[in-house]
């Protein structure tokens, strides 16, 4: 992923008043909360992370913030299941255009190197894939 596609991601939160925080959280390594007004999404900053892990953790929160996919601890887990992949599928779409991935594919690349090329993480490609293959109907 370019480092303008990235910065798209700092756009969004921006303009949809989103902050997006730094503080430890090994355990989750990302969150995302709605605040009276916005939302605040944390990044863990207690083990380092790579560029790739970073931008799919971000998108992934700003996904829970742009869908209003949030949940609590009470929520049951049926919920939850769906808020985590109403955030998924925004985070793909942001991050992992079909067209993109069936080009890259055609070219014969795997996802190691696909996620590599898009600075995603390969299990950020694989996750594409197969949303767009079963929920869309792609054909690769």
């Amino acid at each position: 992923m370019s480092t303008d596609a990235r910065q798209k991601l700092y756009d969004f939160a921006d303009a949809e008043n989103v902050r997006v925080v730094s503080f430890p959280l090994p355990e989750c390594r990302s969150i995302a909360m709605p605040l009276a007004s916005g939302a605040v999404v944390g990044i863990d900053c207690s083990a380092p992370m790579t560029h790739a892990e970073e931008t799919v953790c971000l998108a992934h929160e700003l996904g829970h913030c742009a869908t209003g996919s949030f949940y609590s601890r009470k929520t049951p887990f049926e919920t939850r299941e769906r808020c985590e992949r109403r955030a998924d599928v925004w985070c793909i779409r942001r991050l992992v255009p079909p067209q993109t991935l069936r080009r890259l594919l055609r070219e014969g690349r795997d996802a190691d190197e696909i996620a590599e090329m898009l600075g995603v993480t390969e299990d950020c490609v694989v996750k594409a894939y197969y949303y767009y293959k079963d929920a869309c109907g792609e054909t690769f």
